[in-house]
């Protein structure tokens, strides 16, 4: 990438100004409301509502025309009719401005002349030198710039490694939400939309080199050049993990990303191949995305031989059979471990073999806490899954305390009570730990007990442990990070 166009890219990511265009003074209109997200998430810089009409935003006075600023404007947000967005191109080409994001729809998505012609011009500025995302996108999100995608001001504002390019706007702010529920920070997500200037293939090529991503996750509809594509992925896998979700790989997903975003879709099995040719984690769905980031973010080992304790008989047997159909192994105990486990277990009836059957979901804290030391520093394996249940360690423990007339513990009590045990064998033992806090009951009187167990996920994550909803989300994560693709 010329250094030029970097160096413009860098300037819209932590822009000394913003410029927003579209009936910005109007509340609902979509420029009000992008201007909104990005003054609520805690933008910093000098801000620019651009209006005939006058008029301000929260105190924010509007101002006729760009080249009435009164400082630098490095990002330029554009909600204005298609057939008035070049005019306001040419206003920020002329006024030093680095780059745009173009949210209006109705450019080559629309498949009609009209539409193919309005993106030509804007091909036409880009290559004047004016760096454009979009058109028909939800455009940047930069923590360390203090910029965000509509209406992504509850998104974390603590920078971190992660990284995301997407042709669709809604998923991009999804990824920043379920980025948030993962504890993982963000360096930079994009919604480039059609991406007739800055697409795919080049903020791949940024994102490469960019030393605040160390991960990068895609969701790519279609790409003009295949090849080049798929070369500048090859280069960036060999310098960091990438992970890209490929839309439009059936008859029916293709006709929908050709009317979303104007791109062609492919085959299956090609897209596939290629991706793992080029060294890049193929996955389907924003689910199985999250849970590699995971996987390769908390887990050091990228190993495949796995613990698994608690959760239940019918869990212990699926995950048997998801670790065997994805390659993973789940060692059989020692007989020295195995006897030590069977002293906290003197009745019939639990397996100790390797998954570790507990028979009961809530087990006294003791036991547990002894069953995982004894597994974690004795036996060798890469990482210990441990499953615990929401509801029968919440909801059923408080209604029979409550029948005895006793006070049953806080929300949550019973996970926190685990946190020194679990974090301090983790340092202890080098060994990788991933927890699930599973929940099948949904009445709103349980709500109290998993709105503290999503408290304690933070609490979790924060310390280096991942928490799953599921245990297959869980194994899938460390399938997938020992894929040792990259």
């Amino acid at each position: 990438m010329q250094e030029q166009m970097r160096e413009q890219i860098d300037r819209m990511f932590h822009p000394r100004g913003i410029a927003f265009y579209g009936g910005v003074t109007k509340f609902g209109s979509f420029a009000n409301f992008v201007m909104l997200s990005i003054m609520k998430y805690g933008y910093e810089g000098k801000i620019y509502p651009i209006s005939e009409k006058g008029g301000d935003v929260l105190g924010v006075p509007a101002i006729p025309s760009l080249d009435q600023a009164d400082g630098p404007v490095d990002l330029a947000s554009i909600s204005v009719p298609a057939k008035a967005v070049p005019e306001v191109l040419e206003q920020c080409l002329q006024n030093g401005v680095a780059g745009v994001q173009v949210h209006t729809s109705g450019f080559a998505e629309m498949g009609d002349e009209e539409g193919i012609a309005l993106q030509k011009q804007l091909e036409e500025y880009a290559a004047k030198g004016l760096r454009i995302v979009g058109p028909n996108c939800f455009g940047i999100h930069c923590p360390k710039g203090g910029l965000t995608v509509l209406p992504g001001f509850d998104f974390n504002k603590q920078p971190g490694p992660c990284s995301m390019i997407s042709q669709s706007g809604g998923l991009a702010n999804d990824f920043g939400h379920e980025a948030a529920l993962a504890g993982l920070g963000i360096s930079k997500v994009v919604s480039f939309g059609n991406g007739c200037d800055l697409d795919a293939i080049s903020l791949m090529e940024y994102l490469a080199d960019d030393p605040q991503t160390e991960y990068i996750a895609a969701y790519i509809e279609g790409v003009a050049d295949a090849v080049a594509f798929l070369d500048v992925v090859r280069k960036t896998a060999a310098k960091k993990p990438v992970i890209i979700w490929k839309g439009g790989l059936t008859p029916l997903g293709g006709r929908a990303t050709l009317s979303h975003t104007g791109s062609m879709g492919g085959e299956s099995k090609i897209w596939e191949g290629a991706l793992a040719q080029a060294g890049a984690y193929a996955v389907q769905g924003l689910d199985e995305m999250m849970d590699t980031l995971m996987g390769l973010v908390y887990t050091k080992s990228r190993g495949k031989k796995i613990a698994l304790v608690g959760g239940g008989g019918a869990i212990g047997v699926f995950t048997s059979d998801l670790a065997y159909r994805w390659g993973l192994e789940i060692p059989v105990f020692s007989n020295e471990t195995q006897k030590k486990l069977r002293t906290y277990f003197p009745t019939p009836g639990n397996s100790m073999k390797n998954p570790l059957d507990t028979g009961t979901p809530a087990l006294p804290l003791d036991v547990l806490k002894g069953c995982v030391t004894e597994i974690l520093t004795a036996e060798p394996v890469d990482v210990m899954i441990l499953i615990l249940l929401t509801h029968p360690l919440e909801t059923v423990s408080s209604t029979f305390c409550k029948m005895y007339g006793l006070e049953p513990p806080p929300p949550g009590q019973y996970v926190d009570s685990l946190f020194e045990t679990l974090t301090g064998l983790r340092g202890q033992t080098g060994k990788d730990l991933a927890l699930v806090f599973e929940n099948r009951a949904y009445r709103l009187e349980d709500m109290e007990a998993d709105a503290a167990w999503r408290q304690l996920r933070v609490k979790y994550q924060a310390a280096g442990i991942p928490v799953f909803a599921s245990a297959e989300r869980a194994l899938r994560a460390v399938r997938n990070a020992a894929l040792n693709i990259a």
